[in-house]
């Protein structure tokens, strides 16, 4: 609990930061995501439960750094399944739960930055802080896991006033196995609220 507090105290000093000759961006997103490759395997279904945060300083309006902090949450139900733990074996319906957490430094370049329409390109890397359930009955299985993780992002903003617009985009998320859980993968579709203070 520590940390998130630690985190949200961190992210309002940089944005209380004035540096010359740059500016600021900061977009909250609804972020709905699509399960790939093995994670596919162990949820398939597309989920809604996603949200991101995300803060640029600017660099001539044009490049931006800064960090991205969300969640991703998936779930689904697979019938005729057999969960063992121990000696003892049930089979029935299973329930399994993926929740994917990324803490990432990031990189943004705009192009069109002056005008209102700016597409532009991201990347992002740093580390996830991973939970995975599997649950039948009385029986629960959760493993937990810190991984390293990657984020391209390519998509638009469109600027409505001087202060706020509107972003739609695509992200590619890639954590790497490790020892204690496999590798993740997943599409995420963002759609945010952009609040804006670019150099005139």
């Amino acid at each position: 609990m520590k940390f998130y507090i630690y985190l949200t105290l961190l992210l309002i000093s940089l944005s209380s930061i004035q540096v010359l000759g740059q500016g600021t961006m900061i977009q909250l997103n609804f972020a709905p995501a699509l399960p790939l490759g093995t994670t596919a395997d162990f949820t398939g279904n597309f989920t809604g439960r996603g949200a991101n945060f995300e803060f640029y300083k600017m660099n001539e309006n044009n490049f931006g750094y800064g960090v991205e902090f969300g969640t991703m949450n998936f779930y689904e139900e697979v019938p005729d399944q057999i969960f063992e733990q121990g000696t003892a074996s049930l089979s029935g319906m299973q329930y399994r739960y993926l929740k994917i957490t990324p803490i990432m430094a990031s990189a943004i370049y705009i192009f069109n930055a002056n005008k209102p329409f700016k597409p532009f390109i991201a990347m992002g890397a740093g580390f996830g802080i991973n939970t995975q359930t599997v649950s039948m009955g009385i029986f629960v299985e959760k493993t937990e896991a810190r991984q390293f993780i990657i984020r391209p992002e390519i998509g638009a903003i469109y600027q409505l006033s001087d202060y706020v617009g509107i972003k739609l985009s695509s992200k590619y998320y890639q954590t790497f196995e490790n020892t204690d859980m496999r590798a993740h993968s997943m599409m995420g579709f963002n759609l945010g609220f952009v609040m804006l203070n670019f150099n005139k």
